[in-house]
């Protein structure tokens, strides 16, 4: 009979931990590197709303998070820095399509020496060494090669270029001066603290910078990461985007 008794407070025990579970509520979050800063502020404000709901972040290059959830990882919610990645996975039936959208755009700038003046992307054949993301880790790299190649750069820079992983390393070599400039998202830029932005690139040589993100399949079966997305999308979000220079439509 005790034997009995003592099983039935284990299966109430898990019964009421599973509940406890449920209401707690976690929100796996993939999102672009570039996304950091802001995201963790934003889920920052969303945890003090909703202190029963924890939002666990993951931030990398777009590709590798892709890869990550093709490849079974758990995640609810995925924040690309590119399309491609976000329709990549929809193909594959793993995003729940009704739940997409457009988060945020930003701009490509060129960071360097406060010495340089460079005035365009013409200027880069005077220098040395120039940082991009590598194209195949990172759509800021897929940016930066589309706006040399329009103007017939690539071939002649790509001696001198030098790959970073994600952008923030990159932003990191022309912080450091191992090289004299790297092309970058604006939002990084502007975190260099020796470095400073030399010239925006016009948006005209290159892929529109939207940031879409989507619930998973999964993650359209949790509330939690329902409400989160929803918060994403609403006024509070939309001013801490923006105050770390990420363009949102109105």
């Amino acid at each position: 009979m005790k034997r009995v008794v003592g099983v039935l407070l284990v299966v109430l025990f898990l019964q009421v931990f599973a509940v406890v579970a449920v209401q707690a509520g976690e929100v796996r979050l993939s999102a672009a590197a570039t996304l950091a800063e802001a995201m963790r502020e934003i889920s920052a404000l969303y945890e003090q709303k909703e202190p029963e709901v924890k939002v666990l972040p993951n931030f990398g290059a777009s590709g590798a998070l892709a890869r990550q959830i093709e490849q079974g990882a758990p995640v609810d919610l995925f924040v690309s820095a590119n399309r491609r990645w976000m329709e990549h996975l929809a193909a594959q039936g793993r995003m729940e399509e009704a739940s997409q959208g457009i988060l945020a755009s930003n701009k490509l700038v060129l960071v360097g020496r406060r010495d340089l003046e460079n005035s365009s992307l013409e200027d880069l054949v005077r220098l040395e060494r120039i940082a991009i993301v590598n194209p195949r880790s990172g759509p800021a790299g897929e940016y930066a090669e589309q706006a040399l190649r329009a103007l017939g750069l690539y071939e002649r820079l790509a001696p001198k270029l030098v790959m970073a992983q994600d952008v923030r390393q990159a932003v990191v070599y022309a912080d450091r001066g191992e090289v004299a400039a790297a092309l970058v998202y604006k939002t990084d830029a502007l975190l260099a603290r020796q470095a400073k932005i030399l010239y925006e690139v016009s948006p005209e040589l290159h892929d529109e910078i939207a940031y879409p993100l989507a619930l998973t399949v999964s993650g359209a079966g949790n509330p939690a990461a329902v409400a989160f997305l929803a918060f994403l999308q609403g006024p509070e979000a939309r001013q801490v985007l923006e105050k770390y220079g990420f363009l949102v439509a109105p």
